[in-house]
């Protein structure tokens, strides 16, 4: 065999090896943008780590806490981490350059949504509903409510808000009306409802969260149905997904209620490679069961769910994952 041969064969090798360990170096730890440490985007960070290591071992994501999913899509931007968890009206939110954001912020893409059954639950107590024959959200315009919404700037009172003024009920006209709207978190919501100071409770929770089930034993419940015309707004204007919550979801609830939901997708910078992205998404979808397994709400992901996002953009090497 030739001298020359040998030598080019030996270049060849060697830029390949060279190759071959920046890329195993850059897959060894990449850093997921997450929330609080002991939630589901927690346990889903650990979902999607088993799943790169099945797909490639040797490979790890490391989960960094974050205050949610408006503050993710900041620190990817900056660089802080390699992908990020967020709810999709965050990042539709941030697409257009609402508050909080100062200007629009576009370099991201999905990779795959991780659940889309987080339904806008509004949890009215049944005497006060009664009193004020309210079924929908649109028929407490006028009523002296005592609304509870998350901590302010968090998706779900932005969420309430704005499919509230949409019927007409602005923040301000609740408490013209002798109302008040109180900004708190599930512990402290859960606390005000069962002891009558605060007449509704509205958050994007999953179907049976323990708080609500406190709640009802304390307390008579109603759950107000949304608007065809508000579930379609919210869906075209924040990403939000029609949803109907079944009749005997709950022991007190005699009829399925109309409503919308929020949905947590997984998101990287559009600049990253379609190799590196196809990669990562053929991962969550040959080892779905790492996700699927994280917690017993998981259980309904499937592919055609992490592929279902309408309002943004998926990365190409998502795409050419999913063979579109």
């Amino acid at each position: 065999m030739p001298n020359s041969f040998l030598k080019s064969a030996v270049v060849a090798a060697g830029i390949a090896a060279a190759s071959f360990t920046a890329s195993a170096a850059k897959a060894e730890n990449y850093t997921l943008c997450g929330a609080s440490p002991g939630g589901l985007w927690a346990l889903l960070g650990a979902g999607i780590d088993a799943a790169v290591k099945k797909e490639e071992p040797g490979s790890a994501v490391t989960y960094q806490t974050s205050s949610g999913g408006f503050a993710n899509i900041v620190q990817m931007a900056q660089g802080n981490c390699d992908m990020a968890i967020v709810h999709l009206g965050e990042a539709v939110i941030a697409s257009k350059g609402e508050a909080p954001f100062q200007e629009p912020m576009t370099d991201f893409a999905v990779v795959a949504v991780l659940y889309n059954w987080a339904p806008m639950q509004w949890l009215m107590n049944e005497k006060f509903a009664a009193e004020h024959n309210i079924s929908s959200i649109a028929d407490m315009k006028g009523a002296p409510v005592d609304l509870i919404v998350n901590k302010r700037g968090i998706l779900p009172s932005i969420l309430a808000e704005a499919a509230l003024k949409k019927v007409g009920i602005d923040f301000s006209g609740i408490e013209k009306s002798g109302g008040s709207i109180q900004y708190q978190g599930s512990q402290t919501a859960e606390e005000l409802m069962k002891d009558g100071r605060g007449d509704i409770w509205t958050n994007a929770m999953f179907i049976g969260t323990g708080s609500i089930g406190s709640i009802a034993e304390s307390v008579d419940l109603r759950l107000l149905s949304v608007p065809d015309a508000v579930i379609r707004y919210m869906s075209e204007t924040y990403g939000s997904v029609p949803y109907t919550i079944p009749a005997g979801s709950y022991d007190w609830q005699k009829q399925d209620i109309k409503t919308f939901g929020a949905q947590a997708a997984l998101i990287v910078p559009k600049s990253d490679s379609t190799q590196m992205v196809e990669k990562l998404t053929r991962a969550l979808l040959d080892h779905i069961a790492e996700l699927q397994n994280v917690h017993s709400s998981m259980k309904a992901l499937t592919p055609e769910i992490m592929q279902s996002a309408k309002n943004l953009p998926y990365h190409p090497g998502a795409l050419q994952a999913y063979g579109q």
